[in-house]
């Protein structure tokens, strides 16, 4: 059963005015102005936590110089995963002599940067025949080590990306530390994906001698040393930790509109 809500007293099917039978109150509208009051104090709280993360936001991507270069040099690396298109490519992969492929004698040279992982991907990938050559007592430990090139290759792109997007709400001095161990984690990764492609080019090579060979590319330890500017940067800003300037918002709180109205008072 319904009650009053300011004397709390029960309400019978009859008392449909929105005046309390009992102490004369509208109940409609009784307390409105605390609620009122609360609505507005739990939207400023939502607004200065936005404001506060904004904040964060502007301070570490355009708070300073070494903030700014962060950003910059964090989108570098991304340049070395298509040094092979100038010849410096990750992994290097000679084919000759395969039948039905190429002339006999004739060599085809293949310098593999990110867009030659795309076309594979895109034109020749195949799961299941990925899987039977793993599976295979002849080639498969060769492939499990191109599996895993091409897995720890993705890892590295994965771990830059997310160090790019981390360099945007990174204020804090543990956040910068963080970033540097992604760094380090996509630079280690770049270059373990280029072993795993050595030991795959070494083993398949040992298989058919006279028609696979491939080794890893300097394209692998340059883009990895890429990765070094921006744990520099980081670096600098464990070191001497950035300033965030967080701008004063209006207090609307019930305890601040009383005091206003107190000192509205004591003027008069």
């Amino acid at each position: 059963m319904a009650k009053c809500p300011k004397c709390n007293a029960k309400l019978r099917l009859i008392d449909w005015r929105p005046e309390c039978p009992k102490c004369g109150v509208n109940m409609v509208y009784y307390g409105m102005e605390e609620r009122l009051l609360a609505d507005a104090e739990k939207a400023e709280a939502e607004h200065a936590k936005f404001q506060k993360g904004l904040d964060r936001f502007k301070a570490s991507a355009i708070g300073g110089p070494r903030q700014i270069a962060r950003i910059i040099l964090s989108i570098i690396p991304v340049a070395g995963l298509f040094l092979d298109l100038i010849g410096v490519p990750l992994a290097k992969l000679s084919l000759q002599n395969i039948p039905f492929y190429s002339e006999p004698g004739a060599v085809s040279e293949i310098n593999i940067g990110i867009l030659k992982v795309v076309e594979f991907f895109t034109d020749y990938f195949d799961v299941d025949g990925l899987l039977a050559a793993i599976q295979s007592p002849v080639v498969g430990k060769s492939f499990i080590f191109f599996a895993l090139a091409i897995v720890m290759l993705a890892l590295s792109i994965v771990m830059g990306i997310l160090n790019f997007g981390r360099n945007f709400c990174s204020s804090k001095k543990s956040s910068c530390a963080k970033n540097i161990v992604v760094s380090v984690l996509s630079a280690v990764l770049v270059i373990v994906s280029g072993v795993m492609f050595g030991q795959f080019a070494s083993n398949i090579n040992a298989i058919f001698p006279d028609i696979i060979t491939g080794a890893m590319g300097a394209g692998v330890f340059i883009t990895a040393a890429l990765h070094i500017p921006v744990i520099v940067v980081n670096l600098l800003l464990v070191k001497n930790p950035m300033v965030v300037k967080y701008k004063e918002l209006p207090d609307y709180s019930a305890e601040a509109e009383a005091e206003k109205v107190g000192e509205a008072v004591v003027a008069e």
